[in-house]
Protein backbone atom coordinates (compact mmCIF):
# COMPACT_ATOMS: atom_id res chain seq x y z
CA UNK A 1 0.00 0.00 0.00
CA UNK A 2 2.73 1.95 0.78
CA UNK A 3 4.50 2.24 -2.56
CA UNK A 4 1.00 2.93 -4.30
CA UNK A 5 1.12 5.74 -2.79
CA UNK A 6 4.27 6.64 -2.93
CA UNK A 7 3.55 6.23 -6.72
CA UNK A 8 0.45 8.27 -6.68
CA UNK A 9 2.34 11.17 -4.89
CA UNK A 10 5.79 11.30 -7.32
CA UNK A 11 3.84 10.26 -10.66
CA UNK A 12 3.63 13.50 -12.29
CA UNK A 13 7.24 14.32 -11.69
CA UNK A 14 8.77 11.00 -12.34
CA UNK A 15 7.13 11.49 -15.46
CA UNK A 16 8.03 15.24 -15.87
CA UNK A 17 12.15 14.36 -16.28
CA UNK A 18 11.17 11.27 -18.67
CA UNK A 19 9.28 11.50 -22.13
CA UNK A 20 6.31 9.65 -21.58
CA UNK A 21 7.37 7.05 -24.56
CA UNK A 22 10.79 6.31 -22.47
CA UNK A 23 11.15 3.79 -20.26
CA UNK A 24 14.01 1.20 -19.01
CA UNK A 25 11.82 -1.55 -19.69
CA UNK A 26 9.49 -1.24 -22.82
CA UNK A 27 5.77 -1.18 -21.75
CA UNK A 28 2.90 -3.07 -23.00
CA UNK A 29 1.40 -0.79 -25.39
CA UNK A 30 -2.38 -0.75 -25.47
CA UNK A 31 -3.70 0.60 -28.75
CA UNK A 32 -7.32 2.25 -28.82
CA UNK A 33 -9.11 3.85 -31.95
CA UNK A 34 -11.57 5.91 -30.36
CA UNK A 35 -12.89 6.04 -34.46
CA UNK A 36 -13.01 2.41 -34.10
CA UNK A 37 -16.39 1.82 -33.42
CA UNK A 38 -17.73 -1.87 -32.72
CA UNK A 39 -21.08 -1.94 -31.87
CA UNK A 40 -22.96 -1.61 -28.16
CA UNK A 41 -21.14 -3.19 -25.82
CA UNK A 42 -23.39 -6.24 -23.76
CA UNK A 43 -21.63 -7.09 -20.52
CA UNK A 44 -21.09 -10.74 -20.07
CA UNK A 45 -22.16 -10.74 -16.01
CA UNK A 46 -24.43 -13.79 -14.65
CA UNK A 47 -23.62 -16.11 -12.22
CA UNK A 48 -24.57 -19.55 -10.88
CA UNK A 49 -26.88 -19.92 -7.90
CA UNK A 50 -26.47 -17.68 -5.32
CA UNK A 51 -30.23 -16.15 -5.72
CA UNK A 52 -31.98 -14.86 -2.41
CA UNK A 53 -34.87 -13.14 -1.01
CA UNK A 54 -32.35 -11.35 0.98
CA UNK A 55 -30.14 -10.34 -1.99
CA UNK A 56 -31.38 -5.97 -2.10
CA UNK A 57 -32.36 -4.88 -5.69
CA UNK A 58 -29.50 -2.05 -4.95
CA UNK A 59 -27.20 -4.36 -5.31
CA UNK A 60 -28.28 -6.94 -8.09
CA UNK A 61 -29.85 -3.66 -10.82
CA UNK A 62 -26.35 -1.80 -11.31
CA UNK A 63 -24.69 -5.13 -12.83
CA UNK A 64 -26.86 -5.72 -15.44
CA UNK A 65 -27.46 -9.40 -15.03
CA UNK A 66 -27.92 -11.30 -18.14
CA UNK A 67 -28.15 -14.77 -17.45
CA UNK A 68 -28.44 -16.62 -13.90
CA UNK A 69 -28.02 -20.63 -14.46
CA UNK A 70 -29.95 -21.64 -11.68
CA UNK A 71 -31.10 -25.95 -11.07
CA UNK A 72 -31.45 -26.39 -7.16
CA UNK A 73 -29.99 -23.44 -5.55
CA UNK A 74 -33.66 -21.70 -5.04
CA UNK A 75 -34.48 -24.47 -2.59
CA UNK A 76 -34.56 -22.62 1.14
CA UNK A 77 -33.19 -19.31 -0.56
CA UNK A 78 -36.71 -18.10 -2.37
CA UNK A 79 -39.79 -18.33 -0.57
CA UNK A 80 -41.67 -18.85 -3.56
CA UNK A 81 -40.14 -21.61 -5.12
CA UNK A 82 -39.03 -22.40 -8.73
CA UNK A 83 -41.73 -20.07 -9.92
CA UNK A 84 -40.66 -17.18 -7.78
CA UNK A 85 -36.92 -17.51 -8.75
CA UNK A 86 -38.24 -17.64 -12.48
CA UNK A 87 -39.76 -14.39 -12.21
CA UNK A 88 -37.32 -12.51 -9.99
CA UNK A 89 -34.23 -13.32 -12.15
CA UNK A 90 -37.04 -12.03 -15.16
CA UNK A 91 -37.57 -9.39 -13.60
CA UNK A 92 -33.69 -8.59 -12.88
CA UNK A 93 -33.87 -8.61 -16.93
CA UNK A 94 -31.69 -11.92 -17.34
CA UNK A 95 -32.61 -15.08 -18.98
CA UNK A 96 -32.74 -18.35 -16.48
CA UNK A 97 -31.32 -21.47 -17.36
CA UNK A 98 -32.39 -24.18 -15.52
CA UNK A 99 -30.41 -27.49 -14.89
CA UNK A 100 -32.92 -30.32 -14.84
CA UNK A 101 -30.26 -32.96 -14.01
CA UNK A 102 -30.42 -30.86 -10.70
CA UNK A 103 -33.96 -32.24 -9.97
CA UNK A 104 -34.58 -34.53 -12.09
CA UNK A 105 -32.44 -37.94 -12.13
CA UNK A 106 -30.16 -38.06 -14.97
CA UNK A 107 -29.51 -42.04 -14.98
CA UNK A 108 -32.77 -43.28 -15.40
CA UNK A 109 -33.60 -46.67 -16.30
CA UNK A 110 -36.98 -46.32 -17.75
CA UNK A 111 -36.97 -43.51 -20.46
CA UNK A 112 -41.17 -43.28 -19.86
CA UNK A 113 -40.66 -42.62 -16.26
CA UNK A 114 -38.08 -40.02 -17.44
CA UNK A 115 -39.68 -37.90 -20.13
CA UNK A 116 -42.83 -37.68 -17.48
CA UNK A 117 -40.45 -36.30 -14.59
CA UNK A 118 -39.28 -33.67 -17.01
CA UNK A 119 -42.81 -32.80 -18.06
CA UNK A 120 -44.04 -32.63 -14.77
CA UNK A 121 -41.04 -29.81 -13.64
CA UNK A 122 -42.20 -28.01 -16.72
CA UNK A 123 -45.59 -28.08 -15.20
CA UNK A 124 -44.18 -26.15 -12.00
CA UNK A 125 -43.63 -23.33 -13.63
CA UNK A 126 -46.58 -23.06 -16.61
CA UNK A 127 -46.16 -19.97 -19.18
CA UNK A 128 -42.41 -19.59 -17.78
CA UNK A 129 -41.51 -22.84 -19.37
CA UNK A 130 -41.11 -20.80 -22.54
CA UNK A 131 -38.64 -18.16 -21.15
CA UNK A 132 -36.55 -20.73 -19.17
CA UNK A 133 -33.77 -22.01 -21.17
CA UNK A 134 -33.38 -25.76 -20.08
CA UNK A 135 -30.28 -27.56 -19.80
CA UNK A 136 -30.53 -31.46 -19.36
CA UNK A 137 -27.66 -32.39 -17.35
CA UNK A 138 -24.33 -30.00 -15.88
CA UNK A 139 -21.00 -31.37 -17.05
CA UNK A 140 -21.64 -34.94 -19.16
CA UNK A 141 -18.45 -35.45 -19.89
CA UNK A 142 -18.05 -35.69 -16.20
CA UNK A 143 -21.06 -37.98 -15.23
CA UNK A 144 -21.90 -40.11 -18.90
CA UNK A 145 -19.78 -42.17 -20.00
CA UNK A 146 -19.34 -43.03 -22.48
CA UNK A 147 -20.79 -39.68 -23.74
CA UNK A 148 -23.28 -41.37 -25.91
CA UNK A 149 -25.39 -42.53 -22.73
CA UNK A 150 -25.70 -38.43 -22.77
CA UNK A 151 -26.23 -38.69 -26.21
CA UNK A 152 -29.35 -40.76 -25.13
CA UNK A 153 -30.84 -38.30 -22.77
CA UNK A 154 -30.62 -35.65 -24.07
CA UNK A 155 -32.52 -36.84 -27.23
CA UNK A 156 -35.05 -38.06 -24.56
CA UNK A 157 -35.46 -34.10 -22.90
CA UNK A 158 -35.36 -32.54 -25.59
CA UNK A 159 -38.42 -35.07 -26.95
CA UNK A 160 -40.52 -34.33 -23.63
CA UNK A 161 -40.17 -30.53 -23.62
CA UNK A 162 -40.96 -30.55 -27.15
CA UNK A 163 -43.84 -32.31 -26.57
CA UNK A 164 -45.18 -29.47 -24.03
CA UNK A 165 -44.37 -26.83 -26.67
CA UNK A 166 -42.50 -27.17 -29.84
CA UNK A 167 -40.62 -23.75 -28.88
CA UNK A 168 -39.09 -24.83 -25.67
CA UNK A 169 -35.59 -23.30 -26.06
CA UNK A 170 -32.82 -26.13 -24.66
CA UNK A 171 -29.08 -25.85 -23.87
CA UNK A 172 -26.19 -28.60 -25.23
CA UNK A 173 -23.78 -29.95 -22.82
CA UNK A 174 -21.66 -27.37 -20.76
CA UNK A 175 -18.68 -29.44 -20.83
CA UNK A 176 -16.35 -29.50 -18.01
CA UNK A 177 -13.49 -30.32 -20.63
CA UNK A 178 -14.42 -28.22 -23.90
CA UNK A 179 -13.16 -28.79 -27.17
CA UNK A 180 -14.44 -27.57 -30.74
CA UNK A 181 -14.28 -31.77 -31.37
CA UNK A 182 -16.37 -32.41 -28.51
CA UNK A 183 -18.89 -30.17 -29.59
CA UNK A 184 -18.72 -31.11 -33.00
CA UNK A 185 -19.34 -34.62 -32.41
CA UNK A 186 -22.54 -33.60 -30.26
CA UNK A 187 -23.67 -31.34 -33.23
CA UNK A 188 -23.27 -34.45 -35.80
CA UNK A 189 -25.51 -36.45 -33.56
CA UNK A 190 -28.28 -33.69 -32.93
CA UNK A 191 -28.63 -33.29 -36.65
CA UNK A 192 -28.73 -37.26 -37.31
CA UNK A 193 -31.60 -37.49 -34.86
CA UNK A 194 -33.25 -34.29 -36.36
CA UNK A 195 -32.63 -32.33 -32.96
CA UNK A 196 -31.88 -28.89 -31.94
CA UNK A 197 -29.55 -26.93 -29.96
CA UNK A 198 -30.30 -23.61 -29.12
CA UNK A 199 -27.24 -22.71 -26.90
CA UNK A 200 -24.18 -23.92 -26.84
CA UNK A 201 -22.24 -23.38 -23.49
CA UNK A 202 -19.24 -24.29 -21.83
CA UNK A 203 -17.03 -24.49 -18.33
CA UNK A 204 -13.96 -23.49 -17.58
CA UNK A 205 -13.08 -23.09 -13.52
CA UNK A 206 -9.60 -23.41 -13.90
CA UNK A 207 -7.25 -20.50 -12.53
CA UNK A 208 -5.37 -19.57 -15.68
CA UNK A 209 -7.96 -18.25 -17.95
CA UNK A 210 -5.40 -18.93 -20.87
CA UNK A 211 -5.71 -22.51 -20.43
CA UNK A 212 -8.54 -23.58 -22.94
CA UNK A 213 -6.63 -21.46 -25.83
CA UNK A 214 -2.95 -23.22 -24.66
CA UNK A 215 -4.96 -27.07 -24.48
CA UNK A 216 -5.89 -25.56 -27.96
CA UNK A 217 -9.88 -26.33 -27.37
CA UNK A 218 -10.47 -23.49 -29.82
CA UNK A 219 -13.36 -21.81 -27.75
CA UNK A 220 -13.28 -18.54 -29.89
CA UNK A 221 -14.16 -20.75 -32.91
CA UNK A 222 -17.68 -22.32 -31.59
CA UNK A 223 -19.29 -19.55 -33.40
CA UNK A 224 -18.78 -21.25 -36.48
CA UNK A 225 -20.86 -23.96 -35.76
CA UNK A 226 -24.30 -21.02 -35.69
CA UNK A 227 -23.45 -21.31 -39.65
CA UNK A 228 -22.26 -24.72 -40.54
CA UNK A 229 -25.23 -25.78 -38.13
CA UNK A 230 -28.54 -23.80 -39.17
CA UNK A 231 -30.39 -26.96 -38.99
CA UNK A 232 -29.78 -27.14 -35.30
CA UNK A 233 -31.21 -23.16 -34.92
CA UNK A 234 -28.46 -22.27 -32.48
CA UNK A 235 -28.57 -19.09 -31.01
CA UNK A 236 -25.74 -18.25 -28.65
CA UNK A 237 -22.70 -19.44 -27.05
CA UNK A 238 -22.29 -19.00 -23.49
CA UNK A 239 -19.99 -19.77 -21.15
CA UNK A 240 -22.02 -20.49 -17.91
CA UNK A 241 -19.36 -20.96 -15.39
CA UNK A 242 -15.94 -19.49 -15.17
CA UNK A 243 -13.22 -19.08 -12.73
CA UNK A 244 -11.01 -20.12 -10.19
CA UNK A 245 -12.39 -21.25 -6.56
CA UNK A 246 -12.08 -19.02 -3.44
CA UNK A 247 -8.12 -20.23 -1.90
CA UNK A 248 -5.92 -19.30 -4.96
CA UNK A 249 -3.71 -17.07 -6.00
CA UNK A 250 -2.73 -15.85 -2.65
CA UNK A 251 -4.30 -15.72 0.81
CA UNK A 252 -3.80 -12.06 0.84
CA UNK A 253 -6.06 -12.07 -3.07
CA UNK A 254 -8.38 -15.21 -2.77
CA UNK A 255 -10.49 -15.33 -5.71
CA UNK A 256 -13.48 -13.97 -4.20
CA UNK A 257 -11.51 -10.84 -4.09
CA UNK A 258 -9.54 -11.01 -6.98
CA UNK A 259 -9.79 -7.71 -9.09
CA UNK A 260 -7.34 -8.17 -12.01
CA UNK A 261 -8.77 -11.87 -13.10
CA UNK A 262 -12.21 -10.59 -13.00
CA UNK A 263 -11.00 -7.85 -15.36
CA UNK A 264 -8.98 -9.82 -17.45
CA UNK A 265 -11.86 -12.83 -17.66
CA UNK A 266 -14.30 -9.91 -19.24
CA UNK A 267 -11.72 -9.06 -21.89
CA UNK A 268 -11.11 -13.33 -22.48
CA UNK A 269 -15.07 -13.70 -22.92
CA UNK A 270 -15.71 -10.62 -25.03
CA UNK A 271 -12.76 -10.78 -27.32
CA UNK A 272 -11.09 -14.30 -27.15
CA UNK A 273 -13.58 -16.71 -26.39
CA UNK A 274 -16.50 -14.57 -28.19
CA UNK A 275 -19.50 -15.77 -26.07
CA UNK A 276 -22.95 -14.14 -25.90
CA UNK A 277 -23.52 -14.24 -22.16
CA UNK A 278 -21.83 -15.90 -18.94
CA UNK A 279 -22.21 -17.05 -15.44
CA UNK A 280 -19.34 -16.51 -12.89
CA UNK A 281 -18.71 -20.43 -11.36
CA UNK A 282 -20.15 -21.12 -7.93
CA UNK A 283 -17.32 -22.72 -5.45
CA UNK A 284 -19.88 -23.09 -2.22
CA UNK A 285 -19.75 -21.02 1.18
CA UNK A 286 -18.38 -17.65 0.93
CA UNK A 287 -18.66 -17.73 -2.77
CA UNK A 288 -21.86 -18.62 -2.92
CA UNK A 289 -23.11 -15.04 -2.39
CA UNK A 290 -22.82 -13.48 -5.87
CA UNK A 291 -19.78 -15.56 -6.54
CA UNK A 292 -17.94 -14.27 -3.76
CA UNK A 293 -17.94 -10.29 -4.79
CA UNK A 294 -20.44 -9.62 -1.30
CA UNK A 295 -20.25 -11.41 1.54
CA UNK A 296 -22.73 -13.02 3.72
CA UNK A 297 -24.41 -9.70 4.84
CA UNK A 298 -24.22 -8.33 1.46
CA UNK A 299 -21.38 -5.74 1.94
CA UNK A 300 -19.54 -5.50 -1.38
CA UNK A 301 -16.17 -6.40 -1.73
CA UNK A 302 -13.45 -4.09 -4.05
CA UNK A 303 -14.01 -6.71 -6.94
CA UNK A 304 -17.71 -5.94 -6.77
CA UNK A 305 -16.89 -2.76 -8.34
CA UNK A 306 -15.37 -4.32 -10.65
CA UNK A 307 -18.08 -6.13 -11.77
CA UNK A 308 -20.82 -3.01 -11.57
CA UNK A 309 -18.48 -0.46 -13.68
CA UNK A 310 -18.07 -3.13 -16.40
CA UNK A 311 -22.19 -3.89 -16.24
CA UNK A 312 -22.63 -0.09 -16.61
CA UNK A 313 -21.19 -0.02 -19.75
CA UNK A 314 -24.23 -1.74 -21.20
CA UNK A 315 -25.26 0.47 -24.33
CA UNK A 316 -21.60 2.50 -24.44
CA UNK A 317 -19.84 2.03 -27.88
CA UNK A 318 -16.83 -1.16 -27.19
CA UNK A 319 -13.72 0.61 -29.33
CA UNK A 320 -11.29 -1.38 -31.30
CA UNK A 321 -8.45 -2.14 -28.80
CA UNK A 322 -5.35 -3.93 -29.91
CA UNK A 323 -2.07 -5.16 -27.82
CA UNK A 324 -3.54 -7.30 -25.11
CA UNK A 325 -1.20 -9.78 -23.57
CA UNK A 326 -2.26 -13.57 -22.28
CA UNK A 327 -2.54 -11.96 -19.29
CA UNK A 328 -3.25 -8.16 -19.32
CA UNK A 329 -6.56 -7.12 -21.01
CA UNK A 330 -8.05 -3.93 -21.35
CA UNK A 331 -11.75 -3.54 -22.26
CA UNK A 332 -12.56 0.69 -23.89
CA UNK A 333 -15.54 2.01 -24.67
CA UNK A 334 -16.77 5.67 -25.00
CA UNK A 335 -18.18 6.97 -21.71
CA UNK A 336 -20.87 9.41 -21.20
CA UNK A 337 -20.20 13.32 -22.66
CA UNK A 338 -17.77 12.00 -24.68
CA UNK A 339 -15.34 10.45 -22.68
CA UNK A 340 -13.42 7.05 -22.58
CA UNK A 341 -13.65 4.53 -20.10
CA UNK A 342 -10.84 1.82 -19.83
CA UNK A 343 -10.86 -1.31 -17.77
CA UNK A 344 -7.79 -2.67 -17.51
CA UNK A 345 -6.82 -5.83 -15.60
CA UNK A 346 -3.90 -8.00 -14.79
CA UNK A 347 -2.74 -11.57 -13.81
CA UNK A 348 1.09 -11.27 -14.55
CA UNK A 349 3.10 -12.51 -12.41
CA UNK A 350 5.11 -9.37 -11.77
CA UNK A 351 5.06 -5.95 -12.26
CA UNK A 352 4.39 -4.29 -15.85
CA UNK A 353 4.49 -0.65 -16.95
CA UNK A 354 1.33 -0.22 -19.39
CA UNK A 355 0.77 2.84 -21.98
CA UNK A 356 -2.48 3.34 -23.51
CA UNK A 357 -2.62 5.22 -26.49
CA UNK A 358 -5.47 6.29 -27.92
CA UNK A 359 -5.57 7.85 -31.82
CA UNK A 360 -8.72 9.52 -33.34
CA UNK A 361 -9.67 11.06 -30.05
CA UNK A 362 -12.07 14.64 -31.20
CA UNK A 363 -10.74 16.94 -28.57
CA UNK A 364 -7.73 17.22 -25.99
CA UNK A 365 -8.53 15.22 -22.99
CA UNK A 366 -8.78 17.78 -19.79
CA UNK A 367 -8.37 14.85 -17.13
CA UNK A 368 -7.80 11.53 -16.78
CA UNK A 369 -8.45 9.69 -13.61
CA UNK A 370 -7.35 5.76 -12.43
CA UNK A 371 -8.74 3.77 -9.91
CA UNK A 372 -6.97 0.83 -8.51
CA UNK A 373 -9.19 -2.52 -7.36
CA UNK A 374 -7.09 -4.78 -5.44
CA UNK A 375 -7.76 -7.23 -2.30
CA UNK A 376 -9.44 -6.23 0.47
CA UNK A 377 -8.32 -2.78 0.30
CA UNK A 378 -10.20 -0.07 -0.46
CA UNK A 379 -10.30 1.48 -4.34
CA UNK A 380 -7.15 3.70 -4.21
CA UNK A 381 -6.59 6.62 -6.73
CA UNK A 382 -3.80 7.43 -8.73
CA UNK A 383 -2.85 10.68 -10.87
CA UNK A 384 -1.69 9.82 -13.95
CA UNK A 385 0.02 12.51 -16.80
CA UNK A 386 -0.74 12.62 -20.87
CA UNK A 387 0.81 13.73 -23.31
CA UNK A 388 -0.16 14.03 -27.02
CA UNK A 389 2.11 12.80 -29.78
CA UNK A 390 1.74 12.30 -33.35
CA UNK A 391 -1.56 13.22 -33.25
CA UNK A 392 -2.40 10.73 -30.10
CA UNK A 393 -3.06 10.83 -26.48
CA UNK A 394 -0.72 8.61 -24.40
CA UNK A 395 -0.49 8.03 -20.58
CA UNK A 396 1.45 5.62 -18.79
CA UNK A 397 0.61 2.85 -15.46
CA UNK A 398 4.49 2.28 -14.89
CA UNK A 399 3.67 -0.60 -12.40
CA UNK A 400 0.68 -2.21 -13.24
CA UNK A 401 0.50 -4.94 -10.63
CA UNK A 402 -0.76 -8.54 -10.98
CA UNK A 403 -4.09 -9.55 -9.23
CA UNK A 404 -5.27 -5.52 -9.81
CA UNK A 405 -7.65 -4.15 -11.96
CA UNK A 406 -7.93 -0.46 -13.18
CA UNK A 407 -9.99 1.99 -14.16
CA UNK A 408 -8.88 4.71 -16.54
CA UNK A 409 -11.16 7.38 -17.65
CA UNK A 410 -10.34 10.33 -19.69
CA UNK A 411 -12.91 13.37 -19.75
CA UNK A 412 -12.77 15.73 -23.08
CA UNK A 413 -12.47 19.49 -22.75
CA UNK A 414 -15.98 20.94 -23.76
Amino acid sequence: MARRCMLGCCLISVLAALPLWAADVAPVLISIDYAGDLGKVSPRVGFLGGLRDGTPEELLRPLNISLWRIGHQFRGRVAGGLPAAVDRVEALGASYKLVISDLVKSQPTDWNVYEADVKKLLGQVGPRAKRIIWEPVNEPDLSHKPIEKYYELYAHAFKALREVDPELQICGPSFAFPSYEKYQAFLNFCRERKLECNYLAWHHAGWDVQTPEKKGAKLGRLREFIDTYKDLKIREVNCDEWGGGPDKPTRENPGRLNAGLAAVWFYYLENVYKVDRACRANWGKEDDYLGGIVDQEHRPHPVYEVYRIYAQTKGQTRLDTKGCTGTIGALASKGSAGGLEVLLGSIDKGTQAVTIEVANLPQAASSVEVKVFAGKAKPETITAAMERRDGKLRIVLPKVETDRAYYVTMVSKK
